[in-house]
């Protein structure tokens, strides 16, 4: 229980630091991946921006202590399901135009991560120690992939959709996901004092920072082209599905063998897959939305100077 209470914490925390985030992006000069240091002193010269980002990150590593505290097939969906109704929450307080097929994607999602984590509980003991080298392949080629895809449909002009970077985003944060829930293991195994060592000695936090940055700033481009209602989701199932197949296979976690299992599983990931083509869906609208508010900000005063 105490895991479950902190994921929800955790995700109520990092979900108003994306809101901040937003906010921050939509009023700030146009950022793009192929001006790295324009994006950085937009992103870093912001101090709300800081502050969104700041809340995230303590969000982020709360989920990393309830992992430590209960199974991912509990702390994974508990968070991603509360980001996404945070983000529905916060999205209508702040009066946020929000469409029948994106109210319909959040309320599938915490269905699918549902059906997927009541898969994952039945029967095993959750594995703990992952095949290192396995990992490590596994981690360095995906930030590569999402680095590479980005660096060249923007270098050969093409527009990038803010789904298609939410979901380069998700794959990146999946990476610092399996990482996170490395570090859980230790924890769990060890105990947060006795683990400190082995886990600064281990390649853990490092490509846990690597994957959370390449994401970051795949997210928050995606974040200034469309609402984080739209984005979100889209990082978040991407991300998730792809922690619950890797990790499945890095730590040796044995797929169900009861065939109720087996098709709670097989629906979960049919109800992801819904869940990416409803946002992807609304995604070009939300864009154009996005688009002309931005317009009008700088219409209505000067812009701020993109060095």
């Amino acid at each position: 229980m105490a895991g479950l209470l902190a994921a929800l914490l955790s995700a109520a925390v990092y979900s108003i630091g994306l809101a901040v985030e937003q906010r921050a992006l939509h009023r700030s000069p146009g950022i793009s991946l192929n001006r790295p240091f324009h994006l950085a002193r937009v992103l870093l010269g912001n101090p709300r921006w800081v502050a969104g980002c700041a809340l995230a990150a303590a969000g982020s590593v709360g989920l990393v202590v309830a992992l430590g505290l209960a199974p991912v097939s509990v702390v994974q969906p508990a968070f991603a399901g509360g980001i996404s109704t945070m983000l529905l929450v916060v999205a209508l307080v702040l009066g946020d135009p929000i469409t029948r097929g994106e109210k319909v994607a959040l309320g599938l999602m915490p269905v699918a991560l549902l059906l997927l984590s009541l898969s994952l509980g039945s029967g095993g003991a959750t594995g703990t120690r992952p095949d290192v080298p396995l990992l490590l392949t596994v981690s360095v080629g995906t930030v590569l992939a999402c680095v590479g895809a980005m660096a060249l449909a923007g270098g050969r002009g093409r527009y990038v959709s803010a789904a298609a970077m939410g979901a380069a985003a998700g794959l990146a944060q999946g990476v610092a996901g399996l990482q996170g829930k490395a570090v859980g293991g230790l924890l769990a195994d060890r105990g947060l004092i006795d683990a400190v060592l082995p886990v600064l000695a281990s390649p853990y936090p490092y490509l846990y920072a690597v994957g959370w940055a390449v994401g970051i700033v795949l997210f928050q481009t995606s974040m200034q082209r469309a609402r984080a209602s739209v984005t979100a989701p889209v990082a978040n199932v991407v991300g998730n599905v792809f922690m619950v197949v890797l990790g499945t296979v890095v730590f040796s976690e044995d797929l169900p063998g009861d065939p109720v299992a087996l098709a709670l599983r097989a629906a979960g990931f049919a109800l992801t897959l819904a869940v990416v083509v409803l946002v992807r869906g609304n995604g070009a609208r939300a864009e154009a939305d996005t688009a002309r508010d931005r317009s009008g900000l700088d219409t209505a005063g000067p812009r701020h100077p993109a060095g």
